[in-house]
């Protein structure tokens, strides 16, 4: 393998200098290759920067539209997920984290009221996360304004897989209500708390692309589920201000273009569609873990070191881990420290000097995470 690898590199060598003696001098072609690095990073950074301001424009517009009915601006965030009706009369809420459905519809009484909750019950149930994305109103208005019709082909439960109809209706006895302000409507809300093992079993629909991405990256899987877990308590709509999208919460800008580059070799701005699929999410922020461990901590010498020093950099960076130990961002340099102590103490170096209180959690979170898949997976998750 090693010498057909070093066979082709002298043929694209040769290669490359008879392209230079028919185009120019090498210097030509080395500001000729600068001046396309430019414009695709360029492009790169347009492109996204679109996409901020269309994020930005189409959730005011989104956020306005839920004020005219609802005296809260409630949106999906990274741990649940919120869907309002064509004309905001229907709120369908579901908080991963906290393990409870929320329905809400606006009504002039009660007998209208159920009507519409067993509609909304219904809809929850069978929802994937195609419709999803296809009912996402901010979302829709996203792709509108950059001019980019897309399709999820993920046919992924949303909540289906965890709870059956059966199981809600049976709450909508329990029925609450309030006026609604300047109105002679009411909000009627029905709150249904998941099962106890809600997460567990949703855990358990990523089974069989966790363990293979887990194989292919040499990243344990009991990782990367505490990471999913971490990241977005298994929801598959997730999303950030970030922008960050799906399970296991990928930045485009960042993380997203540079693992693209090392499975495919080029460098591309990946799209809301393409990480709401979850194969597509599992596998790049598997090769991401990939990256962290093998390439940007491959001085840290210790293996339980380096996996405290990757989860860290998945949450805030390498070069913020870096900094925690000597300053500076020099991930190489700070290499040297961290072999100079134990895994323990690297542990407990992290949770107090890294530089954001998010991440000394988050190093907490997955670490106490990991132990826990580590013996599902024993037990057969």
């Amino acid at each position: 393998m090693r010498m057909g690898y070093r066979k082709l590199s002298l043929i694209l060598l040769i290669g490359s200098f008879s392209f230079l003696n028919a185009a120019g001098t090498y210097e030509d072609y080395l500001k000729e290759q600068n001046t396309q690095f430019t414009q695709y990073a360029d492009d790169l950074e347009s492109e996204y920067k679109t996409y901020k301001e269309a994020y930005q424009k189409a959730f005011n517009e989104y956020s306005n539209n839920i004020s005219k009915n609802w005296p809260d601006i409630d949106t999906s965030d990274k741990n649940k997920w919120v869907e309002y009706g064509k004309d905001f009369d229907t709120k369908k809420k579901v908080d991963f984290e906290k393990k409870e459905i929320t329905l809400e519809v606006i009504a002039e009484n009660k007998i209208q009221a159920k009507e519409k909750l067993k509609k909304l019950s219904n809809e929850l149930v069978k929802d994937d996360v195609k419709s999803a994305y296809k009912n996402d109103q901010l979302q829709q208005k996203i792709d509108k304004i950059i001019k980019q019709e897309k399709v999820v082909k993920n046919t992924n439960k949303v909540i289906g897989d965890i709870v059956d109809k059966p199981y809600i209706m049976d709450k909508l006895k329990n029925i609450t209500s309030k006026k609604v302000k300047n109105s002679d409507k009411f909000i009627y809300t029905v709150k249904v708390k998941l099962p106890s093992n809600s997460l567990i079993k949703k855990a358990k629909s990523f089974k069989s692309t966790v363990l293979e991405n887990a194989k292919k990256s040499d990243i344990p899987a009991e990782l990367i589920y505490a990471i999913m877990h971490s990241e977005s308590s298994f929801n598959p709509m997730a999303r950030s201000y970030v922008p960050a999208f799906g399970l296991m919460q990928i930045v485009p800008k960042t993380a997203g273009i540079d693992t693209y580059k090392f499975l495919y070799g080029k460098k591309k701005l990946l799209s809301s569609d393409y990480l709401y699929d979850s194969d597509n999410n599992i596998k790049i922020g598997t090769s991401y873990l990939h990256i962290l461990y093998y390439r940007y901590m491959k001085k840290v010498k210790n293996p339980i070191s380096r996996m405290y020093c990757t989860i860290a950099a998945y949450n805030t960076g390498a070069g913020n881990v870096a900094k925690a130990f000597i300053g500076t961002y020099n991930i190489n340099k700070a290499s040297s420290k961290i072999n100079s102590m134990t895994p323990n103490e690297v542990y407990k170096h992290l949770r107090v000097n890294l530089p954001h209180d998010e991440t000394k959690q988050y190093l907490l979170k997955v670490n106490n995470r990991v132990s826990i898949y580590k013996k599902l997976i024993g037990d057969k998750i």
